[in-house]
């Protein structure tokens, strides 16, 4: 029996693809999380340089996991489809974010992107499109909804810490991304994702 592809890749290999993204991200912005608590607690002064360029390399890291592990003739597939250019613009604005951040003691208003991503990211995952069967898709909205929430609410709690510079807001966003990255290196694509005949269901 011929077995389905996505693009040049079966459903297992792009399950196993997204899985080892999750885990990716999630140890990236555990990382992120760590050093952000640091830096906002005051206990670690080059913490607050180091978060935003681990930011940066997670939306790097993400668009190579996503692109080069692909044949070339893939990659327009991947932007067409919603699910895979949601996941596109999530690593992008990650980029973008860290390298504001970086860029922030010459230009202060530049703080304002990552929070504004950060919110940005959160609707994605809100509306997130699941690919795979009926069963799957259920299993992967509330998992999605939950992760949005947490990216909203550090975006939300960072936009106050910029507005209001005192305990305990620097401490409470980065708690919102520890617990939004501990979802994502938790997650696996539920069986049934990615399968042949499956729904393609927004979150």
């Amino acid at each position: 029996m011929k077995r389905h592809r996505v693009g040049s890749h079966t459903p297992e290999e792009m399950r196993w693809a997204s899985n080892l993204g999750h885990v990716t991200e999630g140890v990236l912005l555990g990382t992120v999380g760590v050093l952000a608590l640091l830096a906002g607690l005051g206990l670690a002064a080059w913490a607050a340089v180091a978060w935003p360029v681990l930011l940066l390399v997670a939306g790097l890291l993400l668009l190579l996991i996503m692109y080069p592990t692909h044949p070339f003739a893939d990659w327009h597939l991947i932007w067409r489809d919603a699910q895979q250019r949601q996941h596109t613009l999530l690593a992008t604005g990650a980029a973008v974010a860290g390298a504001a951040e970086l860029a922030r003691p010459a230009v202060p208003a530049l703080g304002y992107v990552w929070p504004a991503i950060a919110v940005g990211m959160g609707i994605l995952f809100l509306i997130h499109e699941q690919h795979g069967t009926g069963e799957a898709v259920l299993r992967a909205v509330w998992q999605h909804r939950l992760l949005g929430a947490l990216m909203v609410a550090a975006g939300a709690l960072r936009f106050v810490d910029l507005l209001t510079p005192a305990p305990p807001w620097a401490a409470l966003w980065p708690v919102a991304l520890l617990v939004a990255a501990a979802l994502l290196f938790v997650y696996r694509e539920p069986p049934g994702a990615y399968e042949p005949g499956a729904h393609q269901a927004h979150h």
